[in-house]
This record gives C-alpha cells, sequence and structure tokens, in this order.
C-alpha cells in the first residue's frame, strides 16, 4: 500500500487588472482544495482578499507597476497561497534589466510550503515573456532553471504558471520538472484554444491526475485563463 501524501497544487492567471471577482476566484479554487495556489497577474490588495476568503497565507511579488509608483495599488504582481506553513520566500527578476513600470519585465518568486505531516516542497511561480517574444522566453527559462539549482536540491521542486509556450516546446524542455500528463488548452477561457499553464512536478512523482475546466462564459467572466490542478503523490 502506498501511504505518500497527496498533494494538490493550482496555478492560474487571473488577469488582476480587469479587476476579477475574488469570491468567484476563491468559490472555484475552494473546489479543488488546493495545498498550494500559484497567482500571476494579481496586485496585492486582490491577493490579500482572495487569501483572507480562502483562510491561507500568501507571499506576494511586484511584476511591475504599470502606472509608475503614482498609483502603487495599481501595481501588478504574482502570489503564492496555501493553508501550510509558507516560509524562505522570495523572488528575482528573469527578464533582462527591465524597467520597473515595463509590461515586459518578468519575475520569478518562491515560497517554501511545509504540512503538518513534514512533507515539504520548494515551490516556484512564473510567468514568462508572451508569445512574440520567443528568445527572451527561452532566456527566462533558462535563467530559472540555474536558479533552482543554486538553490539545491534538499528539497522537491514544483514549477508552476503561465508559461507563454503555446507552439514552443522548448520551454518545457528548458525548465526543471516534468509534466507528468499534459493539460487540455487553458487560453482563452471563452473558448480555449491554446494551452499556456503548467505545473512541473519532479520526476519520481506518481499517482498524477491533471483537471482543466472547460471554459466558457462563467469561466471566462473570472479570468482569462483557466486554473490547472495537479494531484500527485511523490
Amino acid at each position: 500500500m502506498n501511504d505518500s501524501p497527496e498533494w494538490t497544487v493550482l496555478t492560474w492567471n487571473v488577469h488582476g487588472s480587469h479587476r476579477p471577482d475574488i469570491s468567484g476566484l476563491a468559490t472555484a479554487i475552494k473546489r479543488e482544495t488546493p495545498d498550494v495556489v500559484a497567482l500571476q497577474e494579481i496586485r496585492r490588495s486582490q491577493a490579500s482578499s482572495l487569501a483572507s476568503e480562502l483562510g491561507m497565507q500568501f507571499s506576494w511579488a511586484r511584476k511591475h507597476s504599470p502606472y509608475t509608483r503614482a498609483i502603487p495599488w495599481l501595481t501588478e504582481g504574482m502570489a503564492i497561497m496555501s493553508p501550510h506553513a509558507l516560509g524562505a520566500a522570495g523572488h528575482t527578476e528573469l527578464s533582462q534589466s527591465q524597467r520597473s513600470w515595463s509590461w515586459r519585465r518578468r519575475i520569478v518568486q518562491w515560497a517554501l510550503v511545509g504540512r503538518a505531516d513534514s512533507s515539504a516542497y520548494l515551490i516556484y511561480n512564473t510567468h514568462l515573456s508572451p508569445h512574440n517574444a520567443p528568445s527572451e522566453r527561452r532566456a527566462e527559462a533558462l535563467r530559472l532553471a540555474d536558479l533552482v539549482a543554486e538553490h539545491g536540491d534538499e528539497t522537491p521542486v514544483i514549477v508552476a504558471g503561465d508559461f507563454n509556450d503555446a507552439h514552443d516546446g522548448s520551454i518545457i524542455y528548458a525548465l526543471p520538472g516534468v509534466e507528468h500528463i499534459v493539460p487540455t488548452n487553458t487560453n482563452p477561457a471563452s473558448s480555449p484554444d491554446q494551452l499556456l499553464d503548467h505545473v512541473l512536478l519532479p520526476a519520481n512523482a506518481h499517482h498524477v491526475t491533471t483537471t482543466v475546466p472547460a471554459g466558457g462564459r462563467n469561466w471566462a467572466e473570472l479570468s482569462d485563463h483557466l486554473p490547472v490542478t495537479v494531484r500527485f503523490q511523490l
């Protein structure tokens, strides 16, 4: 009998600049009962409100400030949330010295998530450059892989996020981890025809399942992306 604990990881680009319904996001996330939530395109106030509704701790990192520091509450960022212990949080730029107000600025965020059963993972949350910037995206993926290697291999690693990798197979190959089950398409949420969002796991993960909603108008009202939920044991 396999008694290793199951973990559930959910990643979602929630399109925070379009002011999504926080309660609607919380309801959708709660259905999956995740141990870890990796969110892209979320403002700090949105992250705080969502974490409160979910009853989770969160770590938020600034990606860019499109309206400069004069309107700080519109700053775009990323968040890692969990109902478990959350520590060792950090982030760094993956793009090449982009201005702080530029949408082209790309980061990776990380945190250590530990459960009461003593299982723990180092979670990396990222949002790579979009489809029309393949060289930048690949360079970012390689920098992320180098960062994971620098952090060491004592704790199992999960890499999640919006990879913007439609039709670019080099990205999954460059990043640490394995996509054991390829998700169905995640964008646009109304009628998805491209796969951009992923969760990569350690190679020895097993009993892996992947869930993506079918999409449609109700999902499109929440975000232009669909969430990806991955369950696994290690």
